[in-house]
């Protein structure tokens, strides 16, 4: 996250505009590594965000809502005592570096005023939020708290006196001189790369804003120390100068970029390194770190949740594939069937050479065209007629056993299938409403159970964040839908399709159903049945193969057999083409519509 120097010090400037004389009305943590302070001035109230996460640590106001825990955690308590009701008098930072201090004008119980600090360190992995007596310079607590058997510097403990971070070995940007900034690029290894100088050299800068100088200086984002003369130098002070200037005088420009739709990056400064990616300029740097950490994190907390079902169907899987080897084994039993019921024909046909007491004979088996003979083993205290019904009932235990075994992995086989597919399902989730319909899914098959809040409860289905099939447009203008789930599926198969729409889906590959809309035409043009095919194939697992077969037939010959999990059906009188998914899908890709 680069959330460096030059956004906290956009961060504090913003602050300091808004926040000084604010009240602060309530604190609350709703995570243990953050902090949510809800500020009031002049009958507006602000929310401000204090994380210390490892990777989002961030401090600015959010516009998000947050779940708390039922009892506050031990730190929320103490910054409640010492803060709630005080209002902000100062914002600070030293220089550039990843440290901003609220200062707090407080009153005791006694009505005695005070002040207090509230100290956010941005330090990636030892980011700490920390509370301090400004007068004594004493810990009061910390969001973290640790001993010096975790940090040889200092230790944060109630009682103990607040020691700063280490001082880096940095300059500030502001006070460099253009030989000093040289300098910096020649004292170490010419092997270095232009950003990683920076990066290293002066207070503030993060590897977006390291690398953004670099860009603006017109060099390779590569480019290495002793690549650099004279003319790339300059080039370098002067975009070098450009930024630091930006921050001196407070001309932040908040920068969001997106790619695919997706924010890949935000800075308090223009961002021209991205080229001609999609850059906006929310109104405040604070709008610019929440937007980008709510959408970053809502993609974390998905992914979290899909690796969770992810891990839970291929246990699931696993079993199966252990229970079917099982099986497999059962009905294998069947070659010893044929052995056993061998062995009593051919026992009763020589009943009149055998006697009470053998424990073997070797017979002639008049299966056997070459007129062979097979050893029969014999139990001692079984007359030859026993023996033979012992042999009997041998081959029908066998045989009952391989037809059972043969149903049960059958059964077996047909749950397996549905769980690949589920887990093909999980993988092009592309939202929280996807994983919802599976998880739901999951829990009607008996895979998971609900959760306690809502066992028992009316119309949770409901309550499950709606998604919607997929829905393209052929070249045509036939609407084509595709399912992103099982439920889906069974959706647009068994109850949106009319008897001459056309289905399609790969064969013998999990993968989504595809139906073609044909409003009563009573042909689908060749272009659409190609694309709804390649989309087929592109939904499927089968999406980077080359000649995927896909079946495609009218839905009225598709149908679902009786007990069939979700997704399941049958159908007949289908043709198949053979398709490579490539560019065209891209194409289609971009059309598409959400209903």
């Amino acid at each position: 996250m680069s959330f460096d120097g030059i956004v906290l010090a956009a961060v504090r400037t913003e602050l300091e505009a808004t926040l000084i004389h604010a009240r602060i009305d309530k604190i609350y943590q709703p995570a243990n590594d953050t902090l949510v302070l809800h500020t009031r001035q002049k009958g507006i109230t602000r929310k401000l965000l204090l994380s210390a996460h490892t990777t989002h640590t961030r401090v600015h106001f959010t516009e998000q809502s947050f779940e708390n825990p039922p009892s506050p955690p031990l730190f929320c308590m103490v910054l409640r005592k010492h803060l709630e009701g005080g209002r902000v008098i100062r914002v600070s930072q030293p220089g550039l570096e990843r440290q901003l201090s609220l200062h707090v004008e407080t009153v005791d119980e006694l009505g005695r005023p005070g002040e207090r600090v509230l100290i956010c360190e941005i330090m990636g992995k030892h980011s700490n939020i920390i509370l301090v007596d400004p007068v004594t310079g004493i810990i009061l607590d910390g969001i973290r708290r640790y001993t010096h058997a975790v940090s040889r510097h200092r230790e944060v403990l109630p009682g103990r006196p607040y020691v700063p971070p280490p001082a880096q070995e940095k300059l500030e940007p502001a006070g460099t001189s253009e030989e000093a900034f040289r300098q910096r690029f020649l004292d170490g290894p010419l092997t270095r790369q232009a950003h990683r100088v920076l990066l290293e050299s002066f207070s503030g800068f993060g590897p977006l804003t390291a690398r953004e100088v670099v860009a603006r200086a017109g060099l390779g984002p590569d480019t290495e120390v002793d690549a650099c003369g004279d003319y790339e130098f300059t080039r370098l002070w002067q975009a070098f100068s450009e930024i630091t200037g930006v921050v001196q005088e407070k001309r932040f420009l908040p920068t969001l970029v997106r790619e695919n739709g997706r924010y890949i990056a935000f800075s308090a400064i223009d961002l021209k390194q991205y080229g001609g990616l999609a850059r906006q300029h929310p109104e405040s740097i604070s709008q610019a770190v929440d937007t980008f950490s709510a959408v970053r994190q809502a993609r974390e907390r998905l992914e979290q949740q899909r690796r969770d079902l992810e891990s839970l169907v291929s246990r699931e899987l696993k079993r199966c594939y252990k229970k079917m080897s099982a099986q497999q084994q059962d009905v294998e039993t069947a070659a010893d069937a044929d052995r056993f019921r061998l062995a009593g024909e051919l026992v009763t046909a020589h009943i009149h050479k055998l006697a009470k007491g053998m424990t073997e004979a070797e017979l002639e088996n008049f299966y056997d065209p070459e007129g062979g003979t097979v050893t029969v083993r014999l139990e001692r205290e079984l007359t030859p007629a026993e023996n033979a019904q012992a042999y009997f009932r041998k081959y029908n235990k066998a045989k009952s056993t391989a037809r059972q075994a043969g149903e049960q992995l059958a059964k077996t086989q047909e749950e397996a299938d549905y769980l690949e597919s589920v887990l093909y399902e999980i993988a092009q989730a592309q939202d929280f409403s996807d994983l919802d319909q599976v998880r739901e899914e999951l829990i009607s098959a008996g895979y998971l159970k609900r959760k306690p809040e809502t066992r028992g409860k009316k119309n949770v289905e409901g309550k499950v964040r709606e998604s919607a099939p997929l829905r393209f447009v052929s070249n045509d203008g036939l609407t084509i839908l595709v399912g992103k789930n099982n439920v889906q599926n069974d959706y647009i198969t068994l109850r949106m399709a009319r008897g001459d729409d056309l289905w399609l889906h790969v064969k013998d590959i999990p993968g989504s159903h595809v139906l073609v809309r044909t409003e009563g035409h009573p042909a689908t043009p060749d272009s659409t049945l190609n694309q709804a095919a390649l989309l087929a194939a592109h939904f499927s697992k089968a999406r980077h193969s080359s000649k995927v077969p896909v079946d495609y037939t009218y839905a009225r010959h598709v149908r679902k057999p009786k007990g069939a999990p979700p997704g399941k059906v049958i159908y007949d009188h289908q043709q198949t083409v053979f398709i490579t998914p490539g560019d065209e899908v891209a194409a289609l890709l971009r059309q598409l519509e959400t209903p």
